[in-house]
């Protein structure tokens, strides 16, 4: 038998006469993997350090001269208004929580495991807020729902009914914040549901126990981890809001925390800097601690897995004749709490005046749009979020791919360190967010070129936005075999070359489908930018919030159209190109 030795890559070949050379890499693979590492941790990490150290100064960061102090949060907890916001914010966030949570967890198990009809539809319209910019909700509400509103006058004058929670109050902030919560608790849960082996249920059944018994007793109680999960995460996000209790408490004087840190800033003469720095840092521990609590009320996960190695098939609990009054109590739910907001976005967006008393149809206009045209403040913030959208989509979906790669194909040191990096901005609350990169802006960049650009905002939503699409891209990664790029390597390719040629093309789907979330995220964000914006950088979140804090008119709903139209439409293409790209 004869063997027969193959050439390395690089070396001669047989009878050839002359020396292949190696191929060169221009980076290291290790040098650029410390690289990435260092740009990330500096961007992602990076910018807490100035509000930190702003907390502690005496003096605005861009002024010469200052000293360490504690009087800022001596200032902050010693101010009553301060705890007054600290007491409505967390009122507010627990309310949220508890309705949340009920209405989330139910609907996972009504629309999953029972028969009750259009279960379908009812988990599409259940969800469509999760797509929808939050703003055009709030907008919904007071045109439909506040004391003055159409359904609510509507029903006061034609009927005994009325609607019986004040949107200007806690409890009523608290059931418009609800629509936006509660689809977050349905997605976790449901996708627990789904998960749990049915064998569970059947030997409750087994045992003499009704199937609607064992569903509640077997399937429910193994939920906890994901009504923990979305729970703590409906707590924090509600903790820190800042468009609700803006627009909505500002007309009886309620404040929040993040209210209170918005005052100070931009109402303030002169800002109270570093009173809000201070505050932000504690914003910041809240939530940090929030997480860490998570993890110790969770436990050890492994009591709640329910997956087993035999494929069993989803059972469907028989809730006989009931099925239909939960399906009309339900449909009435959804009606109050999603479609009639929307339909009176729309309404308000296309009439000169929405009340009762005249028809909707005899007040019909564009006017509103042509006001948003007409104005080049307005317009602009149109375009410059749509540049922000679409360049910083772009930039950040690439850079979570290369990021993604390092972290977890590689066999770099600080790889762990990469993925908690990533994830980070996740706990960070917007306004937090966009006063770190203020402050880290000021610092290394006192001409203002950067922070005064669309680049300075795209780079404070694009962080913020981090951890969703790296929730996106990273299961697609992990399912594609490291044998693939290994092979790449054997054949020659550098470790960079493979990872580009083979990993990332492979994962182009997940990579278009991030880039679409981070579209949509960045498009309609707007607490980063309270910070950042200028005059001459609007952006179209930002913009609404403040139409929408001082007033009530159509402009708002126009503005809440264009959002609705532009998100729905990105989502539609991502789904109709992911879908051609599948079954290509």
């Amino acid at each position: 038998m004869t063997v027969t030795a193959e050439p390395r890559p690089g070396a001669a070949a047989p009878g050839s006469g002359r020396t292949r050379r190696p191929r060169r890499r221009f980076v290291p693979a290790t040098a650029g993997h410390y690289l990435i590492w260092i740009v990330t941790l500096v961007v992602v990490v990076g910018p807490v350090v100035p509000i930190t150290l702003a907390s502690f100064w005496s003096t605005p960061l861009y002024r010469s001269g200052g000293h360490l102090t504690l009087g800022n949060f001596r200032d902050l907890l010693t101010d009553p208004a301060w705890w007054s916001a600290v007491g409505n914010s967390a009122a507010f966030a627990a309310l949220t929580t508890v309705s949340s949570v009920l209405f989330g967890v139910g609907a996972a198990v009504l629309l999953t495991r029972t028969n009750v009809p259009f279960r379908r539809l009812f988990a599409g319209v259940l969800i469509l807020p999760v797509m929808l910019p939050g703003l055009v909700l709030i907008v919904g509400w007071m045109a439909m729902w506040a004391p003055s509103g159409y359904v609510s006058s509507w029903l006061e004058i034609n009927t005994v009914l009325w609607f019986p929670v004040d949107l200007y109050t806690l409890p009523g902030m608290a059931l418009v914040a609800t629509t936006v919560a509660a689809p977050t608790v349905f997605l976790f849960c449901r996708t627990t549901v789904l998960a749990i082996d049915p064998a569970l249920e059947d030997a409750a059944r087994s045992a003499g126990a009704h199937p609607l018994r064992a569903l509640v007793s077997v399937t429910v109680p193994l939920l906890r981890p994901a009504v923990l999960n979305s729970a703590l995460l409906v707590f924090a996000v509600s903790f820190e809001v800042l468009g609700l209790p803006l627009i909505l408490g500002f007309s009886n004087d309620i404040t929040f925390v993040s209210t209170y840190l918005y005052d100070n800033w931009i109402n303030a003469a002169p800002p109270n800097q570093g009173l809000v720095s201070a505050g932000a840092v504690f914003l910041l521990l809240c939530v940090s601690g929030l997480l860490v609590l998570r993890n110790r009320l969770v436990g050890d996960v492994s009591r709640y897995t329910t997956v087993t190695g035999k494929a069993t098939g989803t059972r469907v609990v028989d809730l006989g004749p009931v099925r239909w009054p939960l399906a009309a109590v339900f449909a009435t739910v959804l009606g109050v709490l999603v479609v009639v907001p929307l339909a009176g976005v729309v309404m308000s967006a296309f009439t000169s005046i929405l009340t009762p008393y005249i028809t909707p149809w005899s007040v019909l206009t564009t006017a509103n749009f042509a006001a948003i045209a007409g104005n080049p403040i307005w317009s602009e913030s149109i375009v410059n979020s749509l540049l922000i959208a679409g360049v910083g989509g772009l930039l950040a979906t690439a850079a979570i791919a290369v990021v993604s790669v390092v972290a977890h194909r590689s066999a770099f040191r600080f790889r762990g360190s990469l993925q908690q990096a990533v994830v980070w901005p996740r706990m960070m609350p917007g306004l937090v967010t966009g006063m770190a990169f203020f402050w880290s802006f000021a610092i290394l960049d006192p001409s203002g070129a950067v922070r005064g650009s669309l680049w300075g905002i795209g780079l404070a939503f694009a962080v913020r936005s981090l951890a969703l699409g790296y929730g996106v891209f990273y299961p697609a990664l992990a399912a594609i075999g490291e044998d693939l790029d290994r092979a790449a390597r054997t054949s020659g390719a550098t470790w960079w070359q493979a990872s580009v040629s083979v990993v990332l093309r492979l994962s182009a789907p997940a990579m278009a489908a991030c880039f679409v979330l981070l579209f949509v995220s960045m498009l309609n964000d707007a607490d980063p930018a309270v910070f950042l914006v200028t005059d001459r950088t609007p952006v179209m979140g930002l913009t609404m919030l403040q139409l929408a804090a001082t007033s009530t008119g159509g402009a708002v709903a126009a503005f809440g159209v264009i959002q609705m139209v532009i998100t729905l439409a990105v989502l539609a293409a991502g789904r109709i190109f992911l879908g051609v790209r599948a079954h290509a």
